[in-house]
């Protein structure tokens, strides 16, 4: 019998060379050798130079444009996030509710462009609706069962998987994103920002706004000339983003000796005039001729005797927010703030950050009183809480429904007067934290205290200024209906909660009367009605109160 072949000692490869590919058969070696049986025999070269196809179906992996990145999800659409039409629903409370006190898009142009679906072509308009997506759903937990149809446990896992559709966006349209800046991504980031705090996705919001602020300073965005380029519109958005990016930073700095987040500006090299936004309605921002001229709506913005735009209403927070600027600086805006050298790391700065914050005076603190008393004396008629009839905030008249303009101001003036009480409470136990009767002589009584009087001590007074802002709180909340407060978003309920939690400490101590402490009880019962009635959240999410900018 002849021998049985055995392939003991013989290789078949996993990839037949050139010439074997050729002759399409089987491809083997012998030992250690790099030359096949076959090319050997016929003293050929065995070669494996040629392109081979990749086996299977197209791997999903591969681009379409060879620049690009493409994850394997599919291709990126809204219903990814939610229905087409709840999608269009919450872009239209986003309109009417949120726009107001976060206004970084162009009314007109975002409605032409969502009218022809451009979200569907455009990645761009795409990650910029999905953004307002998010800070709309975090913004009115009220509604957060009509936006969600039962898809999302809570609010945060809807805030989450808009950030990561966003995220992948990124990643398959411009995988370089982080390190080409532009206005669009700055703008997401920021919504993104505000989305993620109010969501209580604290850590998430700080690497946001890190972002947002690392775009604007890279684009400097802060200095006139970078403004050059950019057509009236897209001049306008960016100074509204500065402006959102500034108060993000002011409630950092005094909320944090080690701030999370840098600065969005070079002190010197900024124009704070020249960046304050125009109080023109959108519709007027593409005509540029309204756009460059030298009116200057920081400076006045009730001298008209035309319709108050809605922009207004950001202009005044804005203003409320320059008011506590002296805490950290001398002479703003003017000369560079000095006390921005607290974002350096260094022990020395950091020392000098709690001294400066140890030496807070009860006179500063009248003082940022004052200023803010003036700034919303200066405020439109729209704005103002002295204007308003009482009988129109009752509950029975909570349910008639008012034109949308009346709505949006309402809840601008809301925003406005309880973020000035904020400000004050927060500077308030500034003081009290540190404040001695070895300071008293600081403290400038108003005509009506009498400094004589055997009641009368530091500390005791700095009780009645608590008591005072709660008292003025409820006389302004005694204007704002449910609908507005609710329109308002997490960030009400956390300033009206932390004011209300400055009454909760024992006066005994510092010798207050106990009809003054028993006041204290009737406020935060009736602070604690107000929250019950709008907190949708609960107290399963802890937001953070620094972040109360919206």
């Amino acid at each position: 019998m002849p021998p049985v072949a055995s392939r003991r000692g013989r290789q078949i490869s996993s990839k037949a060379c050139d010439s074997c590919r050729d002759r399409k058969i089987q491809c083997g070696f012998d030992g250690d050798s790099t030359t096949c049986r076959r090319c050997s025999d016929s003293n050929l070269a065995c070669t494996f130079l040629r392109e081979r196809k990749p086996r299977g179906p197209p791997a999903r992996r591969l681009a379409r444009d060879p620049t690009a990145l493409t994850l394997p999800v599919g291709e990126l659409c809204i219903e990814l996030l939610c229905s087409r039409n709840i999608f269009l629903n919450i872009l239209d409370d986003y309109l009417e509710m949120v726009y107001p006190l976060l206004p970084l898009i162009h009314r007109p142009q975002f409605r032409a462009r969502l009218e022809i679906d451009t979200y569907t072509k455009d990645s761009g308009f795409f990650r910029l609706c999905i953004a307002l997506c998010a800070v709309t759903v975090a913004s009115l937990p009220r509604k957060f069962d009509s936006y969600s149809a039962k898809l999302y446990p809570d609010v945060g896992a809807m805030v989450d998987r808009a950030c990561h559709l966003v995220l992948l966006s990124r990643l398959t349209k411009i995988p370089d994103w982080q390190n080409r800046p532009s206005m669009d991504s700055m703008l997401v980031s920021i919504l993104l920002t505000m989305a993620s705090h109010y969501a209580g996705r604290s850590n998430q919001g700080w690497a946001y706004a890190s972002e947002a602020i690392q775009f604007f300073r890279a684009l400097e965005l802060y200095r006139k000339e970078a403004y050059g380029e950019l057509t009236a519109l897209e001049r306008e958005l960016c100074k509204r983003a500065f402006w959102m990016l500034y108060i993000i930073q002011i409630h950092d700095r005094l909320s944090f000796i080690v701030p999370h987040t840098g600065l969005s500006f070079d002190p010197l090299h900024t124009d704070w005039e020249y960046l304050l936004p125009l109080v023109l309605e959108d519709e007027d921002l593409d005509k540029e001729i309204q756009a460059s001229t030298p009116h200057n709506p920081g400076l006045s913005i009730c001298d008209t005797e035309e319709a108050t735009p809605l922009i207004a209403g950001f202009v005044a927070l804005i203003k409320v927010f320059l008011c506590v600027v002296d805490l950290l600086s001398h002479g703003f805006p003017g000369s560079p703030p000095q006390a921005y050298a607290m974002t350096s790391g260094s022990s020395q700065t950091q020392a000098e950050g709690n001294a400066r914050r140890s030496t807070v005076s009860l006179g500063s603190l009248l003082r940022i009183i004052k200023q803010l008393q003036g700034t919303l004396e200066e405020l439109p008629n729209e704005l103002k809480i002295s204007t308003l009839d009482p009988q129109l905030r009752t509950p029975e008249a909570e349910g008639v429904a008012g034109s949308p303009r009346i709505y949006q101001f309402d809840i601008m003036r809301a925003n406005i007067h309880i973020t000035s009480l904020y400000i004050q409470s927060t500077i308030l136990e500034t003081c009290s934290n540190a404040f001695t009767t070895s300071n008293a002589d600081q403290f400038a009584a108003s005509p009506s205290d009498d400094r004589s009087s055997p009641g009368y001590a530091p500390r005791t007074q700095l009780w009645k200024f608590r008591e005072s802002i709660a008292k003025e709180l409820l006389e302004v909340l005694n204007f704002c209906s449910s609908r507005t407060l609710e329109a308002n978003g997490t960030s009400m309920i956390v300033k009206i909660r932390e004011i209300a939690a400055t009454l909760l400490g024992d006066g005994n101590d510092i010798g207050v009367t106990s009809d003054l402490e028993e006041q204290s009880r009737q406020y935060v019962q009736a602070f604690a009605e107000i929250l019950a009635s709008i907190d949708h959240l609960g107290h399963s999410t802890i937001i953070p109160p620094i972040f109360s900018a919206h």
